[in-house]
Formats: structure tokens, sequence, C-alpha cells
């Protein structure tokens, strides 16, 4: 079996710069998923309970833009994606008016999510001849970016809480606990803490710029993206013959329909984590985000077992396995505020538990994906992917906004809706894609 000295040095120094902006462009994210959608709540609530519209706007437009790579290469792509979040967090800052929020959410989401679903692919035009051993770099990849997403969530909640405290003239322990009724706080209060959230925003849009650093050293060639023993031009038709031949596969179908109910499933809670501990459980802002950054933590901690469990559980055995899991601590967050004066440490608990198993299969599910398609049409197979699962997601933000967070306690029942869902997107997994199971090299 090929192992990862057949890489040569350039093909390393790819993946590792990839890895390392990476994990810059999830320090963004971080902050997405935490600090701005909790400013979005105080500048813009439209935006903020419709949150996941805009992820599946962007999902759409990143999924578009993939399409391009056999023409660009994926380089171009990351200096887009650095540029697109640094300039839609400075505008937060420095032209703050409702309209803009429109422009700054899309455009921040496009940077992170298009660098996300780039990484299969990217992974993939390096490793595909490692066979089995190409898990090890999915791996990788993916839990040092989620470090980023540690930081961020953790360091993004304590420094809006100083800076608030700075600009109200609080001391820290008088501002979080501030924070834990912001909705409830007089006019002048609020004000500070929308720009203690705009401080942070400032500081992660120059972090943003730094990711542009390790993409410039990423030394890329045409056969990267391109298999040029096949570099005859092919016609429009054909191109969409071979494209519609692997739609037309079930096993493509299965996968898509899989990955539809799950990203449903996930715009009903996961961008919402710190708005639902804040304002249902009345959870401080700093305790909150240090809740939300510690499950960060555990799905890092969880995908160094990844080859392990792909190894007896196989590859889709370990998907199916870890989301099944995950739902009774999706429960459990959803009734949080039952436990009594143990509702911190539970809470805690169940947001660990979930993270690290609802991810612990992601690398499995990456690898499973690129392996139903030739290297070729992986970047168009990746963006019909995320094209679905942008226009779910869209569907999934619009009802959140318009029907299930009207009322505060959608936030709630969102954890219920979401956990049927990982059940029945399971079945469809181990039903339909078993066959690609593989434990310890050889087919279940």
């Amino acid at each position: 079996m090929e192992n990862d000295s057949s890489l040569n040095s350039r093909e390393k120094r790819n993946l590792c710069m990839f890895m390392l902006s990476y994990i810059l462009n999830n320090l963004v994210s971080g902050i997405l998923y935490d600090t701005y959608v909790n400013y979005l709540q105080e500048v813009s609530v439209s935006i903020a309970t419709s949150f996941w519209a805009f992820y599946g706007y962007a999902t759409f437009i990143s999924a578009i833009m993939l399409i391009f790579v056999p023409k660009t290469g994926y380089k171009k792509l990351l200096v887009f994606c650095s540029i697109s979040c640094a300039a839609a967090l400075f505008s937060v800052v420095f032209l703050r008016s409702e309209s803009i929020f429109y422009f700054t959410t899309l455009f921040s989401l496009v940077g992170v999510q298009l660098h996300y679903i780039m990484l299969a692919p990217f992974v993939a035009a390096y490793t595909g001849r490692l066979k089995d051993k190409s898990i090890d770099w999915y791996t990788r990849v993916y839990y040092t970016g989620y470090i980023g997403y540690f930081l961020t969530t953790y360091l993004g909640g304590v420094f809006v809480v100083k800076m608030f405290s700075l600009r109200s003239g609080q001391t820290y322990s008088a501002a979080k606990k501030i924070t834990a009724y912001i909705a409830d706080a007089a006019p002048e209060l609020k004000s500070a803490y929308i720009q203690g959230n705009e401080d942070v925003l400032l500081i992660v849009g120059i972090i943003s710029l730094l990711a542009l650093i390790p993409v410039f050293l990423i030394k890329e060639k045409k056969e990267d993206y391109l298999e040029l023993k096949h570099s005859d031009k092919k016609s429009f038709s054909q191109k969409t013959k071979e494209i519609s031949k692997i739609l037309l596969n079930r096993d493509a179908v299965t996968y898509l329909a899989y990955w539809t109910i799950i990203s449903f499933a996930m715009g009903l809670f996961t961008s919402y984590f710190t708005v639902f501990l804040n304002r249902n459980l009345h959870i401080d802002k700093a305790t909150s985000s240090l809740l939300v950054s510690v499950s960060y933590l555990a799905i890092v901690l969880f995908m160094l077992f990844t080859p392990f469990a792909v190894k007896k559980l196989g590859k889709v055995g370990t998907n199916v396995f870890t989301v099944l899991m995950s739902v009774p601590f999706m429960l459990m967050l959803a009734n949080g505020d039952k436990f009594g004066n143990a509702m911190i440490p539970v809470v805690g608990l169940a947001l660990f538990m979930r993270a690290g198993l609802a991810n612990l299969g992601a690398p499995a599910e990456s690898d499973l994906m690129m392996s139903i398609t030739p290297k070729a049409l992986r970047p168009a197979y990746t963006s019909i992917v995320n094209f679905l699962a942008g226009m779910v997601s869209i569907i999934s933000g619009n009802f959140t906004g318009k029907y299930l967070f009207v009322e505060q306690e959608g936030y709630r029942s969102a954890y219920y809706i979401a956990a049927v869902l990982y059940v029945i997107a399971a079945i469809i997994m181990f039903t339909g894609l078993r066959k690609y199971n593989r434990k310890s090299g050889k087919e279940s």
C-alpha cells in the first residue's frame, strides 16, 4: 500500500499550506457563527433569524465558483476567500447599515464556505493515489481547521465582553453578567455592547488577510486539478453527458439525498448555538461562547480517532454510527434548563459530545463522496452536492426566519425537528451506500 512517502515535496507543501490557510479561515468562521450572529441579533434581527438562508446563498454561489476550478485552479479561489471575508468584516465596522449587512453576511459566508467545500477535491487532488491512507490527510486538515474554530469561538466571546466592559466603563465581571440579559439592557449599554462586537470583527478581518500568506506559497500545476492524459477539449454536450451520467447513478443520488436532509437539519440549530444558550437558557455571553468553543475542541479530539473508527466500522458505518449517536445529546440540549443547577455542565457535555460525534465521520464522508466520482469530475460533483445543499439551506433559513423563530421557543423546537431528520439521513446512507463500507482495506 502506498503511503505519504509517495507524495513529492511540492505536493506535501501544497497540502500543508492549504491546511494553514484553512486554520486561519476557520478563525474567521468561528467568529461568524458566534460573535457575528449575536451581533446581528442587535442590529438586524431579520438577517439573524434567517442566517442559514444566507449560508444557503453562499453555498450556492460557492458551488458555482468551484465549477471553474478546471479553468482557474484552486489557488485563485483561495485568494478570493480571504479577500471576501476581510472586505465583508471591514464593511461591517465602517459602513454599518441595514442594506450593507445583507452583503457582508453573504460575502463573508461565501469566503468561508468556498474554502470549506474546496477541501475535499483539493485534498483528493494530491492524495487520490494513496487509497485508504488518504483518510489521514482529510483528518489532519479537518481537525487542525477546527482548532481555529475553537480558538475564536472561545476568545471571541471573551473579547466581546472585554471590549464591552471597556466601552461601558464596567468591570469585566459586571459586563459578563449584563450579557446574560442583554435584550433587557439600557440603550447606552446596548450601544457599548454593539461596539464591542465590532471591535472583535475588525480584528478578525485583519486575521483573514493573513490567510493570503500560505495561499501565495502554494505552487500549483495544471495536473493537480486536470487529468492531462485526457487533455483533449470536450464539448459542452460531452461534459453535460458525463455529469448527467453521475447524477443518474444511484449511489450519487443517494449521497445527495443524505446530504440534503443533513443540510436542512443543520440549518435549524448549528448557527444559533450561542443565541439559544444566551436567550433561551440565559447563560451569559462569555460562558455560552466558552461552551460552544469547547464543542469545537471536541471535534478536534474526536477526529483524532477517525482513522481508527473507519478501520473498525468502515466509512459508511462510521458516519451512520456517529450521526445516530449525536441525536440523544441534541435532545439534552433542547432540555438544558430542566437540569437546574447542573444546567451549565450538562449543556456543556451535550454540546461536547454532539459536536464530537457528528463530526468524527466528516473526513470519512469527504473520502466517500470523492470515491463516487473520477478525478476530472470531482470539482463538478462537489459543486452539485453543495449547489443542492445551498438551495436546501435557503429553504431552511427562510423556514426559521419566517416561521420557526418567530417565537423564542422555536430555537428549542429546532433540536427536536433536527433529531428526527438526522435519523432519517442515517437510514438513507446505510441502506443506499453500505456497499462502499471498507474495514481494514476489505469490502464489508
